[in-house]
């Protein structure tokens, strides 16, 4: 049975996917899906399809979710590519896709695409799961960004994306961090490397927010100097240009047990840290 049946129209039709079979409910508001990873679907399809994943973003937590979408491939979306939507903000896994506009020959509709209601689906052998956790991993989100639903929508996500962001930064919890400026072990440091990362605005505190990766040289009171790469939020481009610039010399404080957990020593610097 196909995806979606097909019917006669005279203009172009918006290609959309969603519960609700491309029907657009009127009290959603304005997202967009910012996509991950995609991939042929592990799940057999009827028809060509792409497996998409995907950050929902609007006036709402942050989502990662997954649709199927009947798609040639030379039509699906790329990595990085932000897709119109509309969701629920109290229920925004209630959210529909829009692909963009098409005509079939002689005025007939290209079918839409159906988001996925059999649950999460890994792609073939895993390999769109691990191309999830590599490409949120590589743009620098961390499992705590998505709380405890993280496994509930993606079960085993979490700690799937914990080892690929282990590849490229210390991973420390917000609240470990926020604690550890306090009670840590005193050390001197020199910020060696910079790198922004693409979190969505709506992950942020606001608009001046960023989120950075430093690599800092570390010279602890004992023990030889070392390197370590942690992930740093900034509340405002000027708290960023002072704290975040190569060559600055920083006061830190690291985790005498796990020397690669370390973070600013904001109190040092006259700055109250913020959970």
């Amino acid at each position: 049975m196909p995806i979606f049946g097909r019917k006669q129209r005279s203009e172009p039709e918006l290609l959309v996917s969603s519960p609700t079979l491309g029907k657009l409910k009127g009290k959603q508001a304005p997202a967009r899906l910012r996509v991950v990873a995609v991939t042929p679907p592990g799940k057999p399809q009827p028809v060509e399809a792409a497996l998409v994943s995907g950050l929902l973003l609007g006036p709402f937590k942050v989502q990662l979710v997954q649709v199927t979408v009947e798609l040639p491939q030379d039509s699906w979306p790329v990595p990085g590519q932000e897709l119109a939507a509309v969701a629920d903000p109290g229920n925004p896994l209630n959210f529909s896709v829009v692909w963009g506009t098409a005509q079939g020959a002689g005025g007939t509709d290209h079918p839409a695409g159906l988001q996925s209601s059999q649950g999460w689906d890994p792609g073939p052998g895993g390999a769109h799961q691990q191309a999830v956790a590599d490409a949120l991993a590589k743009d620098g989100f961390l499992p705590g960004d998505f709380g405890p639903a993280l496994d509930a929508v993606a079960p085993g996500m979490a700690s799937l994306l914990a080892a690929a962001c282990a590849q490229y930064v210390t991973v420390i919890p917000g609240k470990v961090a926020v604690s550890l400026a306090s009670t840590g072990e005193p050390a001197q440091g020199i910020v060696a490397e910079v790198r922004k990362l693409p979190i969505p605005t709506e992950m942020l505190p606001g608009p001046d927010a960023s989120l950075a990766w430093l690599t800092l040289d570390v010279t602890p009171s004992d023990g030889p100097p070392y390197r370590s790469v942690i992930r740093f939020g900034f509340r405002s481009q000027e708290r960023f240009t002072a704290l975040a610039t190569p060559g600055t010399h920083l006061p830190l404080r690291f985790d005498p047990a796990d020397r690669a957990k370390v973070t600013i020593d904001l109190p040092a610097l006259g700055i109250t840290p913020r959970s």
